[in-house]
Formats: structure tokens, C-alpha cells, sequence
């Protein structure tokens, strides 16, 4: 009786440690997911570039502000708490977008109060294409 009742404590913990770690995996998915959307977005906010060949330009404050507006309209899940968008152009040609959130997950909660931290990268390339 005590050996299947250790067998079954074991199981169980084995499940519940699987969950937690598919809900964390899925968790950092949506986050990426939600900073490839933000750096879609952000992408809007090039300027053309005057002079020689046709071209877009993107600034540091435009991405930034456009990925921010992103975050506002699409309402992420709440259990993202301090959820932060950087964005930034590296280049003047590709937007970077960089979501750091505390997550909070459901089964964990009373072993981690503050949540676990994860950052989503998610780069764009703008270009002109001929016709």
C-alpha cells in the first residue's frame, strides 16, 4: 500500500510538472507571436526616402511608438503582467521589436509569486518591390 501510494505521488507530480512546462512553452509562443504582430505593425511607420533610389526609412521613436499603440489595441492576456515593448529600427531599413513580460502562471502561482520573465524578439525587413 505505501509503495503505490509513492508510485501515484510520483505520477502525479510528473503530470502536474508536464503541464506546467507545456503552459510556460505555450505561454513564450503567444509572446512571440504577439512581438512578430507588433513588429508587423510597426513596420507601418516608415517615411520615404528622398533623393537617389526609392526607398522606406524607419526611426527609432516611430517603431517604438507604433509597437506601443500595437500593445494598446490588441490586448494581451492578463496573466502577462508588466508586459514592455522596445522598438528600435538597427538600420534605418529593418524594425526590432522586444516584448519583456512577467508571466504568471496559473499552477505555480504560490511557488512564484512575481511570475518568470520572458522576452520575444521579433525582427522586419521593409523593402520596395518593382511593379
Amino acid at each position: 500500500m505505501p509503495l503505490a501510494i509513492g508510485f501515484t505521488t510520483i505520477a502525479l507530480m510528473l503530470i502536474l510538472l508536464a503541464a506546467v512546462i507545456t503552459d510556460i512553452y505555450l505561454a513564450h509562443r503567444k509572446l512571440y507571436a504577439l512581438a512578430d504582430s507588433a513588429a508587423l505593425a510597426a513596420a507601418d511607420s516608415f517615411e520615404p526616402a528622398y533623393g537617389g533610389e526609392p526607398a522606406i526609412l524607419f526611426t527609432d521613436a516611430a517603431v517604438a511608438d507604433e509597437a506601443q499603440e500595437y500593445l494598446g489595441r490588441a490586448q494581451p492576456s492578463p496573466a502577462f503582467r508588466t508586459l514592455r515593448a522596445m522598438g528600435r529600427s538597427p538600420d534605418g531599413r529593418s524594425v526590432e521589436v522586444t516584448l519583456h513580460a512577467q508571466y504568471r502562471p496559473p499552477l505555480l502561482s504560490p511557488f512564484a509569486p512575481e511570475g518568470i520573465g520572458m522576452i520575444a524578439t521579433a525582427r522586419v525587413r521593409g523593402a520596395l518591390r518593382e511593379g
